[in-house]
């Protein structure tokens, strides 16, 4: 059991920033945001691409981010005045990626693992150190967009997605507070690629398959599960940031607990599934029951 839950907890590090953005296009910009599984690989692949190249980790970590920024920029511009749905431009996006990607690292695989990264003198000292060292630079990550939410701009991003028109009204550049929202969630989905890259030792071309969905199933389950014991009629970004751990982390656990019962890979996403229907079964029937 503990062996399940320090697995568990190591994959929820890397895959949080992915969660947070997730979390940000659905819940406060009001969007699915599928750029987010090209974003993934394209932060790992810029990484990974630039070490090869010898360069500094530290210049290859931060092009990772900037160029999922960049990817938002690009899935936001798609959709200016609204001419194109933000699902069917995020699809668009992650299908220009593919081949992008692809480009960047020149062949479908890079390894890692005889290369200087962020973190890999860490966990050559001991797996310990390595993943706080992990743990802090996803959190620090994490940190800077909850703060960001707490500002004017966050307040400006909750009020894009609930009421655009509204803001149009006030004078307000829409496509702007877009951009930087689109840019936001798609840089943190870099981080989350790019953090990856270094704990498994490997960029991959296909490493992000069902990551956007992933994303949108731990951060529902966790609201779900958090709003058992707390309110979440209002918003509050820490309540919200917890229910994006306590949804992944609970998503790895089963994932780890299932496959040490030795039950079929091919079952687990169809079971993980059905967990997530049950809970949002069971969401309903107490918002139905609490409108009564």
């Amino acid at each position: 059991m503990l062996e399940t839950f320090i697995a568990a907890l190591s994959q929820t590090v890397t895959f949080l920033p992915m969660a947070v953005a997730l979390y940000i296009s659905f819940n406060i910009l009001r969007a699915i945001d599928m750029t987010l599984d090209g974003s993934f690989v394209l932060g790992a692949a810029i990484f990974a691409r630039l070490v090869e190249l010898n360069v500094s980790p530290v210049i290859a970590a931060i092009s990772a981010v900037l160029s999922g920024a960049i990817a938002g920029i690009g899935v936001s511009i798609m959709q200016r005045g609204q001419k194109i749905d933000s699902l069917l431009a995020g699809v668009l996006a992650t299908f220009i990626l593919l081949s992008g990607n692809l480009l960047i690292m020149g062949r479908p695989n890079i390894s890692l693992l005889s290369q200087v990264t962020l973190v890999s003198r860490a966990f050559q000292n001991s797996q310990l150190l390595g993943w706080i060292l992990v743990t802090l630079l996803s959190g620090v990550f994490c940190l800077i967009i909850c703060a960001i939410l707490f500002t004017k701009l966050g307040l400006i991003l909750r009020a894009l997605g609930d009421n655009p028109n509204l803001l149009a009204r006030r004078g307000k550049p829409i496509e702007l507070y877009r951009l930087l929202g689109f840019a936001m969630t798609n840089g943190l989905a870099a981080v989350s690629g790019c953090l990856t890259a270094q704990t498994i030792g490997y960029a991959d071309i296909g490493m992000s398959y069902g990551m956007t969905l992933t994303a949108l199933g731990t951060v529902i389950l966790g609201k779900q599960i958090l709003s058992m014991g707390l309110s979440m009629h209002k918003f509050n970004i820490g309540k919200e940031f917890g229910a994006c751990f306590i949804g992944v982390l609970f998503y790895f656990f089963a994932v780890n607990g299932l496959l040490r019962l030795e039950i079929n890979p091919l079952y687990l996403k169809m079971l993980l599934g059905t967990i997530l229907i049950g809970f949002l079964r069971l969401a309903g029937i107490a918002k139905t029951r609490g409108q009564i």
